[in-house]
């Protein structure tokens, strides 16, 4: 069975005896399709294909461990510290053969725990790691930027870096057990309820218990609002400005940007483009009114601009440390509604599609601002648009005890549908059950048959009880609480293979 948008609205135009009146009706049934496909994933996930998601863990960082060998200092600026030596002098080769990590993996992912000249431990979520590079002669010099101003005091102090949580891919309704671990162990994690970690003492304090993690659970959910600042579209200068350049052709497009905070692991999470996929990402701004290479704007290249979200954080002050060092980034995205035949470029650019898809286009740090598009970036076909709603975090017991990938298979929420191929994510056997429920929504557009509406919501539900029975696995692990109540856990090694 086709089971396209354009083959399953035909279908539900036959079982209403419709004919389709234009774009406005096809837009509607669109509409309800999306609104079923949705539902249905949440009332019947297992209808959804599943689909695999990897998972990094990283090891703790402790400043006194001897092959770290480094502490913080505070700087002038109550948001930033330098990594430096027991004396206060900056990290080089030769003093320490531990370096911070600035790649962008660390940023927001880790948290640091820094001890005050009292011995009170303050806790601080990063935002950036950075390195200023030395310049005729003196050293490179590391800071990281944190999310609440210091309060414990000037000084070098001890510090540790951890990794307490991570996080699933924001379309994902439900990680499947068991995660397992990708190495020699095989070991795998199976996911227990936030209650039973809390009763029986399985959160981490301040790494008590390491080792190889047996134990995931759902923890706090994070998302980063989207902008409301629509990006503004414009050719580049006739006289100074950048000229197009292709392979791409010129053509219709539109654009839009999100906010992105960290990177994900590069083992996994970086697109065929070469830009890595961030840690967190928030919903789209605006999208620009339909931008097209004609007149004054034929031949020339594209400046797009965002929101400088750094000054919005109080990160864009260029006096201060901690300048531009939010660890946000803006992430563009462009769609193609045409092609300008007028003057060629690349061979075989100009029969690409034209759906009004959003794909990646690049990333810019907030501080510059403007991308300028000269059609010399191919946008990433495999990175298209998502709208968030947001991250949650799982926690592990034991905590890591070094770097950890896990694999787990989970339930994604279906992307919506957008054009008339898009084919719908669901198993097959369960085709049915959707097909009711887009009914179930068709009969209400005209707000006059209730009545059928009733009547597909009811098959709906039957077919879908008959599909849980096939499908649903309830299954899960729960870890015994002793009658006594709670016992302390330590670890005391590590069960190895020694044949």
């Amino acid at each position: 069975m086709d089971t396209s948008l354009g083959a399953l609205r035909a279908r539900l135009f036959n079982f209403r005896a419709w004919d389709s009146t234009g774009p406005t009706l096809d837009g509607r049934i669109k509409q309800a399709m999306n609104t079923a496909l949705d539902r249905i994933a949440g009332d019947v996930p297992e209808a959804v294909v599943p689909d695999n998601e990897h998972a990094v863990l990283l090891p703790d960082v402790v400043g006194d461990d001897g092959s770290v060998l480094a502490k913080v200092t505070t700087t002038a600026d109550d948001r930033v510290f330098e990594f430096t030596t027991a004396a206060g002098a900056p990290i080089v080769s030769g003093t320490t053969s531990w370096l911070p990590d600035i790649t962008g993996t660390w940023d927001g992912i880790m948290h640091l725990e820094v001890v005050d000249a009292a011995g009170e431990v303050h806790r601080r979520q990063s935002r950036e790691f950075w390195v200023v590079p030395g310049v005729g002669g003196p050293p490179n010099r590391y800071y990281v930027s944190v999310d609440r101003p210091w309060t414990g005091g000037n000084g070098t102090f001890s510090f540790r870096i951890h990794q307490p949580e991570f996080f699933v891919t924001d379309d994902v309704m439900r990680v499947l057990e068991p995660g397992r671990i990708f190495d020699e162990t095989r070991q795998q994690v199976w996911a227990i309820d936030t209650g039973g970690a809390s009763r029986q003492d399985m959160i981490d304090f301040r790494g008590q218990d390491k080792g190889y993690p047996f134990r995931m659970w759902r923890g706090r959910h994070f998302q980063i609002p989207a902008p409301s600042r629509l990006p503004t579209a414009a050719p580049t200068n006739p006289n100074t400005g950048a000229p197009w350049a292709g392979p791409e052709w010129e053509g219709t497009f539109q654009f839009c940007y999100t906010y992105v905070w960290g990177r994900k692991d590069p083992e996994w999470q970086v697109s065929p483009g070469g830009i890595r996929d961030p840690q967190w990402e928030s919903a789209p701004s605006p999208f620009t009114p339909s931008y097209v290479q004609t007149g004054a704007s034929a031949g020339r290249a594209i400046e797009i601009t965002g929101t400088n979200i750094d000054a919005m954080m109080d990160f864009g002050e260029a006096a201060t440390l901690r300048y531009g060092r939010a660890g946000m980034r803006l992430r563009i995205y462009v769609a193609r509604t045409g092609v300008q035949t007028g003057t060629s470029y690349g061979v075989g650019f100009n029969r690409v599609e034209t759906d009004g898809k959003y794909y990646l286009l690049a990333e810019v740090e907030p501080t510059v601002g403007t991308y300028t598009w000269d059609g010399s970036v191919t946008p990433d076909y495999q990175r298209e648009l998502k709208h968030s709603t947001g991250y949650y975090a799982y926690q592990v017991f034991p905590h890591q005890d070094q770097r950890y990938e896990v694999d787990l298979r989970v339930q994604r929420l279906p992307k919506a549908l957008v054009n008339d191929q898009d084919t719908v994510p669901i198993q097959r056997d369960a085709v049915m059950s959707y097909i009711e429920l887009c009914l179930y929504y068709i009969s209400l557009l005209d707000g006059v048959d209730q009545t059928g509406a009733n009547i597909h919501l009811q098959r709906y539900n039957e077919l879908a009880r008959h599909f849980r029975k096939r499908y649903a696995n309830p299954g899960g692990a729960v870890d015994p609480m002793p009658i006594t109540g709670f016992t302390s856990r330590f670890r005391f090694g590590r069960f190895r293979d020694t044949t």
